[in-house]
């Protein structure tokens, strides 16, 4: 099984966190929210849908980080909702980062500016393929 300590997960909804959670199992599962769904989505919605994994899948060793590229109040809302990491627009001034860097640890959310590499990012496509093909098509990525 490939090394996920580094590899993101995005998904779209809880179909494509419990995917990632049952093909995992315990190794560390980086769900990494839709583009900009601090924007759309909001944290509260991405809070309450890995707490419902944890408890769901309470082995599982889950991060989450939600996408607030576009939207940096959506952040303080990730720090008090208690999301483990949010993605910021990678032009965020020194000082601003600093700040929210600080308010962050107060919370243990970590600031990121930058995705990682595409190859480290695997795109579930729980908006579209039924539970048993995102199984399938996880678990190979995995194995590979």
């Amino acid at each position: 099984m490939k090394d996920s300590t580094n590899l993101f997960i995005r998904i779209h909804g809880m179909a494509g966190g419990q995917s990632a959670c049952r093909v995992a199992g315990r190794a560390r599962i980086n769900l990494l929210s839709p583009e900009n769904a601090g924007a759309s989505l909001g944290a509260q919605w991405f809070a309450t849908l890995i707490a419902r994994l944890r408890t769901d899948f309470p082995d599982a060793l889950i991060h989450g980080i939600l996408d607030c590229r576009g939207r940096r109040a959506s952040a303080l809302a990730a720090m008090e909702a208690g999301i483990d990491a949010v993605l910021l627009d990678d032009d965020l001034p020194d000082d601003l980062k600093t700040r929210l860097e600080n308010l962050g640890s107060k919370s243990g959310c970590q600031i990121r500016t930058t995705l990682p590499d595409p190859d480290r990012i695997y795109e579930t496509g729980d908006d579209h393929l039924p539970d048993a093909e995102l199984d399938r098509r996880l678990a190979a990525f995995l194995a590979g």
